[in-house]
């Protein structure tokens, strides 16, 4: 969903920041919104929930991927002869390159709650995983076609209450950007594929639609964004507005009106970002047919999942690619909306916590 790309750079730092050189400040980067957030590994897809402990194990074991990653990273670095200089006269080089390649991998876990609906059904927990890869292809003039690939999963613990223990997606990505530098003026994005619990087929396609515009109000301080978000799967409206607000104010403070993370950051060092905010998950899925579910109306039926946070969190940005998030919060609400049936669940207010690696390049 490109929706949650928005920020995405800008979340993580690279706008507002000094450059070592005066006369290296660039424009805000504004094509990074637009490259982002990201989605699960391909073998998490074959991840079975077994309970709390087999949840908490994968997200332990990506967590441990990850940080390898980090000390690999952090090794090959120390390695490499430090020219700040020399990166400071490449910068004004560099800067207006559009980015074409991005990828995004994030992995979260959410602990164990009760799931309400006239009472109890038992405590579950919530296993997160999602992973994007896009490249752009330049057009003609500032137009760029986007293509890509994005697989989300959500894995939930076993209760008695009639929900899907996972939720998953697998989707192609295609749009067009339209550049300005290395700003994004205006998108149209298209993701199809399958929005499924297991079952794949025609009743499970669909086909979500995103566009917007970010609108200047004053250059490098405040900016507008308009646009709409649509799903065929999406249970009572199936096309919903999206709107909100970028304001800067120092080089240091950012403050993010955007779905689905709006967020106030604070750039501590050149490296790391600060940030409190909340953040949105979940979409619209096709559950799986069973005939011994009960009540019957949830028999292959549409949901819309839904997970609310607030959190804090930093972005520390390890090179002009590569940058990790980690952040920690209240999942304030998880919510499996039956809307075509009729039947709401809701979970209690729950702790959780979030890592994610992206690139571009």
């Amino acid at each position: 969903m490109l929706a949650r790309e928005l920020s995405l750079d800008i979340l993580e730092g690279n706008c507002g920041r000094k450059a070592s050189n005066p006369a290296a400040i660039a424009p805000y980067n504004w094509s990074d919104i637009f490259c982002g957030e990201a989605n699960p590994l391909g073998v998490l897809a074959a991840i079975e929930v077994r309970g709390p402990n087999t949840i908490m194990k994968n997200f332990l074991c990506l967590t441990a991927v990850c940080c390898a990653l980090f000390v690999a990273h952090q090794s090959w670095a120390g390695t490499e002869v430090d020219a700040e200089s020399a990166s400071v006269a490449t910068t004004e080089k560099t800067e207006e390159a559009v980015p074409l390649d991005f990828f995004q991998i994030t992995s979260g876990y959410v602990f164990e709650s009760d799931l309400n609906h006239g009472g109890s059904f038992g405590k579950q927990s919530e296993l997160q995983n999602e992973f994007e890869y896009g490249h752009r292809i330049r057009l003609t003039g500032n137009l760029y076609l986007h293509l890509g690939l994005a697989y989300n999963r959500y894995d939930f613990g076993s209760t008695a209450a009639p929900v899907p223990n996972h939720l998953q997606s697998m989707a192609g990505v295609i749009g067009i950007d339209f550049m300005h530098g290395t700003e994004v003026g205006a998108f149209f994005q298209v993701q199809p594929g399958f929005y499924t619990q297991s079952d794949i087929g025609i009743s499970s396609f669909d086909v979500p639609i995103t566009l917007g515009r970010i609108f200047v109000v004053r250059e490098k301080k405040f900016y507008i964004f308009g646009g709409a978000y649509a799903s065929f799967l999406r249970g009572g409206s199936p096309v919903l507005p999206l709107a909100g607000i970028i304001w800067i104010p120092s080089d240091n403070v950012r403050l993010l009106g955007l779905l689905p993370t709006p967020r106030l950051i604070y750039s501590a060092t050149k490296k790391i970002d600060l940030w409190v905010g909340g953040e949105f998950v979940g979409g619209a899925f096709r559950t799986d047919r069973n005939d011994n579910i009960q009540p019957g109306k949830l028999n292959g039926t549409t949901v819309n999942f839904s997970d609310y946070r607030a959190a804090v969190g930093f972005v520390y940005t390890m090179s002009d690619t590569f940058k990790v998030n980690l952040d920690a919060g209240c999942s304030v609400q998880r919510k499996f909306d039956f809307g075509r049936a009729g039947e709401t669940f809701r979970t209690d207010p729950s702790p959780y916590v979030r890592l994610q690696l992206s690139a571009q390049f």
